[in-house]
């Protein structure tokens, strides 16, 4: 068994023969280059929004149900922004990620972090497919993989 040096691995992976797409964003005149989540990404994302549910099944007030629930979809969208723009050498430094998640938060819209982040998932696999338009010729219920 050959054994690998960890830094010559890590320039292989994370040099230009990175495997993550790509792909511009541009918001209010403004472009910026986001990519996939890798793998690990994905998983520290999933158990971060696992992580951060908010529920109103204990009777919370309705507004502030409603406050903590933009609030978390801010950070969420703020968190995948920020994985999917940082520098690909500190994407396992955590505390390099919260703070550009912190820098992304205070300096991009809200509307604008939706959007980046619907292309990130994009990217990333994390969306579902466009739904098949019916014209009419097919059953729906033809096309419903759930129904038996």
């Amino acid at each position: 068994m050959t054994k690998y040096d960890t830094r010559q691995l890590a320039g292989f992976l994370w040099g230009d023969l990175m495997f993550l797409k790509r792909g511009m964003f541009t918001h209010d005149g403004n472009t910026i280059e986001l990519r996939e989540l890798s793998a690990l990404q994905r998983i520290e994302y999933l158990e971060y929004a696992a992580a951060n549910q908010v529920t109103g099944d204990d009777g919370t007030d309705p507004m502030t149900y409603i406050a903590a629930a933009n609030k978390l979809d801010i950070k969420l969208n703020a968190l995948i922004v920020a994985m999917a723009t940082i520098p690909i050498e500190k994407a396992t430094d955590q505390d390099a990620v919260m703070e550009m998640q912190h820098v992304v938060m205070g300096s991009w819209s809200s509307s604008a972090l939706v959007a980046a982040a619907r292309l990130i998932m994009k990217l990333s696999g994390m969306l579902s497919p466009e739904p098949i338009e019916n014209h009419g010729d097919v059953d729906s219920e033809e096309l419903d993989a759930g129904k038996f």
